[in-house]
């Protein structure tokens, strides 16, 4: 698409398959937050925290668990690093969850300085009453797709992310094209 700019210098910004794929992903990132905060505002939540419960239930589809094993419930840095928040981030998140009696904290049998988080029988609720919306939703944004074409765009996002976590000096090395132009 072409259009006139006052800009004396030309925007060099080419079509590419690569890059249409990575902006779609951040679309339809932020609108699955949108929705999410939506729905989850009616159980009085936001994204972030039903998120949290998510873990908390072990949920087998996060791709937390597929790249960490835990054998103890989770502590809040293990969430903090799922999530990609601050500590102080997700100490607030957490403490809004114990006051709405969602989740409670204990400290770890091997390490009393250590506080694990457990979901309380309320939350347990709240995820199993949230269950349903949820899942159709899920299924109306996979419909009409094989499922050959489910698993490989899910070994797709598991790819880049796997780029994005693991090969961070690499992306990071990609800025230095920055500070060289």
């Amino acid at each position: 698409m072409e259009f006139s700019t006052n800009q004396e210098e030309e925007i060099m910004i080419e079509k590419s398959i690569e890059e249409s794929i990575v902006l779609s992903i951040f679309d339809l990132s932020n609108q699955l937050k949108k929705i999410g905060d939506e729905v989850y505002q009616k159980v009085g939540l936001t994204t972030q925290q039903w998120l949290i419960l998510l873990h908390l239930a072990d949920n087998p589809n996060l791709p937390f668990f597929k790249r960490e094993k835990h054998k103890k419930a989770l502590m809040a840095s293990e969430l903090a690093e799922s999530l990609n928040v601050s500590r102080a981030n997700i100490t607030n998140l957490i403490n809004v969850l114990l006051e709405k009696n969602l989740v409670k904290q204990y400290e770890d049998a091997d390490d009393r300085r250590k506080k694990r988080l457990q979901l309380t029988d309320e939350g347990i609720e709240l995820l199993n009453r949230t269950q349903p919306s949820r899942l159709a939703v899920i299924m109306y944004l996979t419909e009409g797709f094989s499922q050959e074409e489910k698993e490989t765009f899910l070994r797709f996002i598991e790819a880049c992310m796997n780029k994005v976590t693991n090969e961070d000096e690499k992306i990071k090395s990609f800025h230095q094209l920055l500070v060289e132009a």
